[in-house]
């Protein structure tokens, strides 16, 4: 399991790269996947060239890009994103969209929270919809929002 907050805490005085490593090493990701993984996800977000660099000179999207490649680089089988597209760039919120949908469709499972409705409607499988700390609405998208957006099924929802 990973879990990524929407504001993470990087060891700001430690390199992209040696942030990858640590978190590879804690859990034993041997080093010719952890290289594979870094590779991939870093040109993926095109954050490899910054990887030398201190992580106290990134910006907050740059550190969400790294907390998210630090949470796959152990392949966990559970994702949980609060907020993940806060701060990201239009692109690498398309990015992160596609990663989600393939981490899915290799078997894994994403929890994530949004404020955003419409990129919960794209990509979920599943949703539920939390009031007041309970969860008022659940099942497949289609099944939640029917022949409406997601977007007015949750207003009329909460109003009640």
């Amino acid at each position: 399991m990973a879990y990524i907050p929407d504001n993470p805490d990087l060891y700001e005085s430690l390199t992209g790269i040696q942030y990858l490593n640590f978190i590879a090493d804690i859990f034993e990701v041997a080093k010719d996947k952890r290289e594979e993984l870094i590779k991939y996800y870093s040109n993926k977000f095109e954050l490899n060239k910054a990887l030398g660099d201190l992580i106290s000179s990134y910006s907050h999207g740059m550190k969400q890009k790294l907390a998210i490649i630090s949470a796959l680089i152990h392949s966990p089988k559970i994702l949980i994103l609060d907020e993940p597209f806060v701060g990201l760039d239009p692109k690498a919120s398309f990015i992160l969209k596609e990663i989600m949908r393939e981490f899915c469709d290799k078997g894994g499972c994403i929890f994530f929270s949004t404020h955003v409705l419409e990129v919960a409607e794209k990509i979920c499988d599943k949703i539920a919809i939390i009031k007041d700390g309970n969860i008022i609405a659940y099942g497949t998208t289609e099944e939640v929002k029917g022949s409406n957006s997601l977007e007015s099924i949750f207003m009329e929802l909460i109003e009640k």
